[in-house]
């Protein structure tokens, strides 16, 4: 595959142009390091998609639908960009979408941002130079902020590149998303702890990301709807990069959650780092503090104090990313909001107010 991906890459950028000779199978062997078996099967694909023609005696070469000059050809992969790859819940997702597609022969090439917007600007300029990938599956990049790469999104999709937003989205590209209800999650989170008898709660969310926006939309309606006060002194508003210090700054989330008896966090991680602050400080959760995640990570099970949460579907997610992407690669209509909805996980984090 990775011979068959590089030569199909030169073959449609014009590195190869039509009637060109392509490399030697000697050639192949020495630049990927693979046996003569494994070369001859890489441009038997080529040449069964017409991309390439072998002339006896002479060589392979460059097809005239291959060439530069005739229509754009694209592999059966689909690229798969999200924030980070290797933690928290993105595995479940990839592997989800990976086992969808694959049913339809299509492969991924994934990629990740860092959650940072040049390293987006670059991921996006590079497929859209290539022109190879029949569609993207995108996480967005700090979606709650204006975003400067709209115009290479709109670029795809004028190349007739499909592109599907996953977990969050941007509101100024028309696009299909497939996503958590995160509005509904932090209003369940929310709903969740007025039941156990708690009435002063407070919150952390991030505010450079969308799905932070509504799952504190969703916080603000249960408590308003309960007849609570909000008080806006007990919610914190952190950036993605304040995740990982917030242990070094933890005089502020305690001076800000100072007489609350419960706390809904903006996702798993945000948690299990409070309650390390809280523990290290002589807070007791849940007798002290009662807290909230959401997602439901691998991670929520496995805390010192398990974690009470709200169940993000991930193999449903991205068992229909997969489905939705491989009807737009073929043309079909699909829906443009594809949002699930998630149920409370109880755990040991939270306890009824006053017991």
């Amino acid at each position: 595959m990775e011979i068959y991906d590089r030569l199909k890459g030169e073959i449609c950028r014009g590195v190869l142009a039509s009637g060109e000779k392509i490399y030697s199978e000697n050639e192949l062997m020495q630049m990927f390091l693979v046996s003569r078996q494994t070369v001859r099967q890489a441009v038997s694909r080529l040449e069964a998609e017409g991309l390439v023609v072998r002339r006896r005696g002479s060589g392979t070469y460059v097809s005239e639908k291959g060439g530069q000059d005739g229509p754009a050809v694209r592999s059966r992969q689909i690229a798969v960009v999200t924030t980070y790859i290797d933690e928290y819940i993105f595995p479940k997702i990839i592997k989800s979408i990976e086992e969808t597609v694959s049913e339809k022969d299509y492969t991924l090439q994934v990629a990740f941002t860092h959650n940072s917007v040049e390293m987006e600007r670059r991921i996006l300029r590079k497929l859209s130079d290539e022109n190879i990938v029949s569609g993207l599956i995108i996480e967005s990049t700090k979606s709650a902020l204006p975003n400067p790469n709209t115009g290479l999104y709109r670029e795809l999709m004028a190349k007739g590149i499909p592109v599907l937003f996953l977990n969050s989205y941007y509101p100024d590209l028309q696009a299909p998303h497939v996503s958590m209800d995160d509005r509904q999650a932090g209003r369940a989170a929310a709903q969740f702890l007025i039941r156990k008898g708690h009435k002063k709660i407070g919150a952390v969310f991030k505010a450079d990301d969308g799905q932070g926006h509504l799952r504190y939309q969703g916080y603000m309606e249960a408590l308003l709807e309960a007849g609570i006060e909000v008080r806006e002194e007990n919610i914190l508003w952190i950036a993605t990069g304040d995740v990982e210090e917030m242990e070094r700054d933890q005089s502020r989330y305690l001076a800000r959650l100072k007489g609350v008896t419960a706390c809904v966090c903006y996702n798993d991680t945000v948690a299990s780092k409070l309650m390390d602050i809280c523990l290290q400080s002589g807070i007791r959760i849940p007798d002290d503090l009662s807290v909230m995640g959401i997602d439901d990570a691998d991670i929520s099970r496995d805390l010192s104090v398990p974690l009470t949460t709200v169940h993000n579907p991930l193999h449903r997610l991205g068992r229909l990313s997969g489905e939705l992407i491989l009807k737009m690669i073929q043309g079909e209509p699909v829906p443009e909001v594809n949002e699930m909805e998630g149920a409370i996980v109880e755990r040991e984090s939270v306890k009824p107010y006053g017991a």
